[in-house]
């Protein structure tokens, strides 16, 4: 069999995209190999977030080429949609698919054999008006399964070139979601996550209109196995209504990932967010409100133009306030074709790495806080890992994000064990089975 290794850089979304396609890969002949077993064709599923994200993609498919020289490199996702040509010039690339064509893998790989210039097939994402299925029924090499739900935004953020490259909000209808559901729960998955690019807009394209409050409703009556997640949702679309269905639901776990980007209301507006600091302040005590113990995990953009020591200082100000568990701090980085990009850069790089370490140590301090709240407590943990020897343990996640470390036990991964976390010894929280 033809051996084929799948690269995936950036988000969730993608993450389940690059499912698919080693499903596509899979039901057609091919077999699944690692990077370093020589595959006979790599597709790399790429990032474009951030300058970074399209730098670490270029090393990785130049290094590909110069350790494979013989394997075809396709290369899809976000980068390839924006900048195919770009890309197509790089040394091993056979062909560039954009994120409507990923279905379409084999029949460009096809194309790419038969011809002696790289095949570009990148059709616009403006023109999507519908989301094409990509179901799959297995999440090869991980005990958590992902369902991606929603795509495209309309945001259009100053900073962010997302919505060039994933079009406009599209979504599944619930009867695709809900088959898909028990597709991957029918296969022994314990936990699956419903995730979008803008996740809190599903449905609103559909006719009648659907929403992501209806959804969770209906996947509260429909009987499914297993326990639910949500990825990041935008803070404005985290509404009231949409808090009582998550708390109706017994089988969601309680955490949230919102995407603040800064606690000052100058650097807000300009990045074209479309709430506050006291709205979001207001939010994080509702979610708290409603589940007192769940983790609430937010994204913070540092060094944006214009932000000054004082804008940093209501960031820490507002997070240092609120029942926040962690944090992912990014350094602003522009990106070609968006507003931000053309504004001066006022803050230099080496004090843009400054502000985040400062931001990431106030991050490491919640999760600590976070933690040792939590001591005493009784989880239901989804066992991720277990060690191949001494010290004989196994680590797992709990519903509201906490990583738990225990004895093993000998019965292995994927399944739901009983467990109360007793203590906080060098960063591991330590838990024993109940």
């Amino acid at each position: 069999m033809p051996g084929a290794a799948i690269l995936t850089l950036g988000c969730k979304v993608n993450q389940y995209e690059s499912a698919f396609l080693a499903e596509t890969l899979t039901r057609h002949g091919w077999q699944l190999v690692a990077l370093n077993a020589q595959p006979d064709l790599v597709v790399v599923n790429t990032c474009t977030v951030t300058a970074a994200a399209d730098r670490q993609a270029r090393q990785y498919i130049r290094r590909l080429a110069r350790r494979h020289p013989k394997t075809v490199v396709l290369v899809t996702g976000c980068y390839a949609q924006r900048a195919p040509e770009e890309l197509a010039a790089l040394p091993g690339v056979r062909g560039v698919l954009g994120n409507r064509e990923k279905p379409r893998l084999l029949e460009i790989l096809a194309e790419s054999r038969r011809s002696t210039a790289p095949v570009i097939q990148v059709g616009s994402m403006a023109e999507a008006e519908t989301l094409e299925p990509m179901p799959i029924t297995s999440f090869i090499g991980h005990t958590r399964a992902f369902v991606k739900i929603q795509d495209g935004c309309q945001n259009y953020c100053s900073y962010c070139i997302i919505p060039h490259v994933r079009g406009p909000c599209r979504s599944l209808r619930r009867e695709q979601i809900i088959d898909q559901l028990r597709q991957l729960t029918s296969r022994g998955y314990r936990e699956i996550v419903l995730t979008g690019i803008n996740l809190g807009k599903y449905g609103h394209d559909q006719s009648p209109g659907e929403s992501l409050a209806g959804l969770v409703q209906e996947l509260a009556q429909a009987g499914l196995l297993g326990r639910y997640r949500l990825s990041s949702i935008e803070p404005q679309e985290l509404t009231p209504v949409l808090l009582r269905q998550l708390a109706a639901w017994p089988q969601f776990c309680p955490h949230f990932h919102l995407p603040l980007q800064s606690g000052s209301a100058a650097i807000l507006n300009s990045m074209r967010r479309p709430y506050g600091p006291e709205e979001f302040r207001e939010l994080v005590n509702q979610i708290h409100q409603y589940f007192p113990q769940a983790a609430i995990g937010v994204d913070v953009l540092v060094g944006f133009p214009g932000e000054t020591e004082l804008d940093l200082a209501h960031t820490r100000e507002l997070i240092d306030a609120l029942p926040i568990s962690y944090l992912h701090v990014f350094p602003f980085s522009p990106r070609p074709g968006t507003p931000a990009a053309r504004l001066p850069q006022t803050v230099s790089g080496t004090e843009m790495k400054r502000r985040a370490q400062s931001l990431r140590e106030l991050g490491k301090q919640k999760k600590l806080a976070f933690y040792q709240q939590q001591v005493g407590q009784e989880f239901e943990v989804l066992i991720e890992r277990c060690s191949s020897g001494p010290p004989d343990r196994m680590t797992g996640l709990s519903a509201n994000y906490l990583r738990l470390v225990l004895k093993d036990d000998g019965q292995g991964i994927n399944r739901l064990v009983r467990a109360r976390l007793v203590q906080i010894v060098a960063d591991q929280a330590v838990a024993l089975p109940v």
